[in-house]
């Protein structure tokens, strides 16, 4: 894990057409992105699918869409090494009810749509492929298509504004690419586990913050976690299973929890002392499967309670960048962690708010 990173992206783009995001905006971005390296990058695109292509192994669009990886001895059972960060409700685009009741996010031209990209540890390498990728949804499109003046269903477009890396934990923040650039700048701002480890541990017995940004699907035992019935404990299991996979998969230091049975009973007495969690039907279409699939999860926020926050401090702290759950690369499972007694995480991800820094 020492040398498991995660480097951040923001894009700030201009809308050129009218942009109609479906309500899981992170799904829609996702699938833009899927699409667009596929018709960018492959290079074999009569094999169909990554599963039948003998390029697999060293195709660096193979590494972003496909959960194939023959070198990891686990087949298809590897995460994808990057996670959308969306628009939230209430931030970004106007919520419009279409016939049908489905609520849509729709950006008019001239509007700003901005979201995140988050990459992880040796992904990096690819990070050219994913700016150059975004910059074809100016001619591609995003999201649902709409009807045109003419008569014409197109995704709606934009421009790429500018393109920052940042990093939430120092503060720091670097310009990758402004309007009209021919070449990017390779982020040279990492989070690390280093800068992770510098964040003390809340005081024993006090009480901590999860907000959850996205809808966050998290299974025990075959069962979704619901707000009624939430509890640390497979919560916290779900993330120690994403970080050993990324690390594992995408870093020459994997993850190895010294005492993982020990650190899972402990996070079984973790208490729960006020819980405003709720539930968020949602589902998100493939146009690649043709099927719908659920994405719903849980949303809104709940404090927790430890006798001793030490062991699952930097892990929490790791959890609000590498997201948790399924369907974390659609943007799922993203939240953020605040200390109640001296708030030191949410009074720094206000102040970066009022910076105009993307979280």
């Amino acid at each position: 894990m020492n040398h498991f990173t995660a480097h951040r992206l923001h894009f700030a783009t201009e809308v050129q057409a009218t942009i109609e995001l479906n309500e899981h905006q992170g799904s829609a971005i996702r699938g833009s992105l899927f699409h667009a390296l596929r018709n960018r990058f492959c290079g074999n695109r009569e094999a169909g699918e990554c599963a039948a292509c003998p390029l697999v192994a060293t195709c660096p669009v193979a590494t972003l869409v496909s959960t194939l990886r023959p070198q990891s001895g686990r087949g298809r059972d590897v995460p994808r090494p990057y996670t959308v960060q969306p628009p939230l409700p209430g931030r970004d685009g106007h919520p419009f009810e279409l016939p049908d009741g489905r609520i849509v996010f729709r950006y008019e031209p001239g509007e700003r749509l901005e979201f995140g990209l988050t990459l992880y540890a040796q992904a990096l390498h690819l990070f050219p492929y994913v700016v150059l990728t975004v910059g074809e949804f100016e001619r591609g499109g995003v999201g649902r298509r709409v009807q045109r003046a003419d008569g014409r269903w197109q995704r709606g477009t934009l421009a790429i504004q500018e393109v920052w890396a940042e990093n939430p934990l120092t503060g720091e923040r670097q310009p990758v690419m402004a309007a009209g650039d021919r070449m990017v700048q390779v982020p040279d701002v990492p989070i690390t586990h280093a800068q992770v480890l510098t964040l003390p541990a809340p005081a024993p017995g006090s009480r901590i913050g999860l907000r959850f940004l996205t809808p966050t699907r998290v299974i025990e035992r075959g069962h979704l976690l619901k707000p009624d019935h939430f509890r640390f404990q497979p919560f916290f299991q779900r993330l120690m299973e994403r970080l050993e996979a990324l690390s594992r998969d995408f870093s020459d230091t994997p993850l190895r929890f010294e005492d993982p049975k020990g650190l899972i009973a402990a996070a079984g007495r973790v208490r729960v002392t006020d819980n405003r969690l709720l539930w968020e039907e949602l589902r998100s279409y493939s146009t690649r499967r043709r099927a719908a699939s659920p994405t719903s999860g849980l949303m809104g926020s709940v404090v927790l309670e430890a006798d001793d926050w030490s062991p699952f401090w930097p892990w929490l702290v790791w959890g609000q960048f590498v997201h948790v759950g399924k369907d974390a690369v659609k943007g799922n499972g993203w939240y953020e962690v605040s200390e109640s007694a001296s708030q030191r995480v949410s009074e720094s991800a206000s102040q970066r708010k009022s910076e105009g820094v993307y979280q």
